[in-house]
């Protein structure tokens, strides 16, 4: 008999620790808890798919002051110093971007919608997909 006590307990043990190991995932909120540190320090104003406007300070694309961009075949990172505006729009399954510079000139070009850029809003972190964002102005 006990055996049988033994091989019972194991038993349970074994269907509880395999239990647990599928509770790994529910604790996930998607709590921002921390941002990349951006190699110099910007201040934007941001719309997004939603017409929500804020103002993100210390703005980066995963902590680089760039916006990651395709022109043809080329890759392409446009200093963020450069950039007086950048305009979003779906076409299809691309995310074209028009960026207009400080000098007053424009640019079409292509953006990847999952290029994720950072900041600090007055009320938190923030996190936004490039699909996700109709504006940026700096």
């Amino acid at each position: 008999m006990p055996a049988l006590r033994r091989l019972a307990a194991l038993a349970a043990t074994l269907l509880l620790a395999l239990a647990c190991m599928g509770m790994g995932g529910m604790g996930d909120t998607g709590i921002i808890n921390k941002i990349p540190e951006p190699d110099r320090h910007f201040t934007v104003t941001v719309v997004d798919v939603t017409d929500t406007t804020f103002q993100a300070e210390d703005f980066s694309v995963e902590g680089l002051t760039m916006v990651p961009v395709q022109m043809g075949k080329a890759s392409l990172s446009i200093d963020f110093a450069r950039v007086s505006r950048v305009v979003f729009l779906h076409r299809g399954e691309e995310l074209q971007a028009t960026v207009t510079f400080t000098d007053g000139q424009e640019k079409t070009v292509t953006a990847s919608p999952r290029t994720l850029f950072f900041g600090r809003t007055p009320w938190g972190l923030m996190r936004l997909a490039a699909k996700d964002i109709k504006e940026i102005r700096f």
